[in-house]
């Protein structure tokens, strides 16, 4: 639930204010202050962000952004009149889509990444059938839980096994756990993604009694646009949705794709009118141009924001960090994870990385966590994708790796780094790998 000192702080702010004109001040001033720290005085290593370029960003205050939008794209599909020219939007993103991801089908009108698992769940999977899905201590993420779109919907959740220690599933143990329970959907959904997974494997596994594969690329979709890392649906998945914000740079929102006819009529109906109505037209505009500028520069910027994530892994390690996976280059995406010094201090070193104005979050590991607390968060994950858009390179990273050393291993106060950012970041107020090279 909500803080509740925060709710109250904020009631009292509003019965201080003067007139409603001033209690919308405050409201600017709290995103002025944001886009100042955050946007302009943090190293911000969260790997669920990734700055929009300017040209997206524009039309998320467009005109368009007020109309409404019910159903789906053609006159004869929907609910208003004067829709020609949103068709047209909604038809050039549909086509860019198919276009950046090579596929068949594509659909632009999810409001969210979770909106896009749950749209995916309800399309493949009825009440009461059994799917497999990654458990959280292995870097799986919620929404592919019971306390998230699959429990919502009444299906049994059976855990991908992995082998111990590592970010690898068992494929041996899968195909006699899959074999017996006969999964109606395998849904690959990871919070913490560093490598590939074997989907030729399971879908071969799963395919005689017609279980489906589906592929969450919430934190991979811009890598997979940019052909470079695994492409699902030509190994094997169903299904793909991902989130058109993190690597794919676009505006919050998520991206559902397909190849497979026969599984348009099931898709379509969990879209319209199951779970979406009025999709706001002015982020389907700023995604379509999102998505013209991964295809342009997709391969350059996913090139070095991976580049950005190996070294940026071996300066950690240099300073005596314990960034996991160094045999394999710690990465083949965005994410680096530093295992935690002790048992659930994550807790404690994001938010003292926070007081440095260096933005990261805790993550879980099944190799770190004790039995009595399996929730323990006990890494820290970090993404390169916001510093890569800024123009930082491999020379940057061993600064970076300083700084976040310098906090956690109390060599420097968490004031003295942040002033160090700070000017650090002067430097880096220019997005780049966009159509329009703008300040950030």
């Amino acid at each position: 639930m909500h803080d509740q000192k925060c709710l109250y702080d904020a009631a009292l702010l509003l019965e201080r204010a003067s007139s409603s004109v001033a209690m919308a001040n405050l409201v600017k001033d709290a995103v002025n202050r944001n886009q100042c720290w955050r946007g302009q005085q943090c190293i911000n290593l969260v790997a669920a962000e990734a700055p929009s370029s300017p040209s997206a960003r524009s039309l998320l205050a467009s005109e368009i952004g007020i109309r409404a939008s019910g159903g789906h794209i053609g006159r004869d599909n929907r609910f208003f009149t004067g829709m020609a020219l949103i068709d047209e939007v909604e038809s050039l993103c549909v086509e860019l889509l198919k276009k950046a991801f090579r596929c068949k089908y594509a659909d632009h009108r999810l409001m969210g990444g979770m909106a896009g698992v749950m749209a995916a769940y309800t399309a493949l999977a009825s009440p009461g059938d059994c799917v497999m899905t990654v458990p959280i201590m292995q870097g799986g993420d919620s929404s592919h839980r019971s306390n998230g779109p699959p429990g919502v919907r009444g299906l049994e959740i059976i855990d991908l096994p992995f082998h111990a220690g590592t970010n690898d599933i068992d494929i041996d143990l899968f195909k006699q756990i899959a074999t017996y329970r006969k999964p109606k959907v395998v849904g690959i959904g990871m919070t913490l993604t560093l490598f590939p997974v074997p989907l030729e494997r399971i879908k071969e596994i799963i395919s005689p009694w017609g279980g489906k594969v589906y592929f969450d690329a919430a934190h991979q979709l811009g890598l997979i646009a940019a052909g470079l890392f695994q492409d699902p649906l030509r190994e094997g998945a169903d299904l793909m949705t991902g989130s058109s914000g993190k690597t794919f740079s676009g505006p919050q929102g998520g991206i559902i794709v397909w190849d497979d006819e026969e599984l348009s009529a099931a898709i379509y109906r969990s879209l319209f009118p199951m779970l979406t109505g009025s999709h706001q037209i002015n982020r389907v505009a700023a995604l379509a141009v999102a998505t013209t500028e991964i295809i342009e520069y997709g391969k350059a910027y996913m090139t070095q924001v991976v580049k950005n994530a190996q070294r940026l892994g071996l300066e950690l390690r240099k300073r005596g960090l314990n960034a996991l996976f160094h045999e394999r280059n710690f990465t083949a995406t965005h994410q680096v994870v530093i295992k935690s010094t002790y048992l659930d201090s994550a807790v404690y070193e994001v938010r003292l990385l926070e007081s440095a104005n260096i933005i990261c979050n805790k993550t879980p590991l099944s190799w770190g966590f004790s039995k009595e607390s399996p929730a323990d968060q006990s890494a820290i994950r970090l993404g390169t994708t916001e510093i890569t858009r800024l123009g930082m390179k491999e020379n940057h990273m061993a600064w970076i790796a300083e700084k976040i050393a310098e906090a956690l291993q109390h060599s420097r106060s968490p004031v003295m780094i942040a002033q160090d950012v700070i000017e650090f970041m002067k430097d880096f107020r220019t997005l780049h790998f966009c159509h329009d090279i703008g300040t950030h």
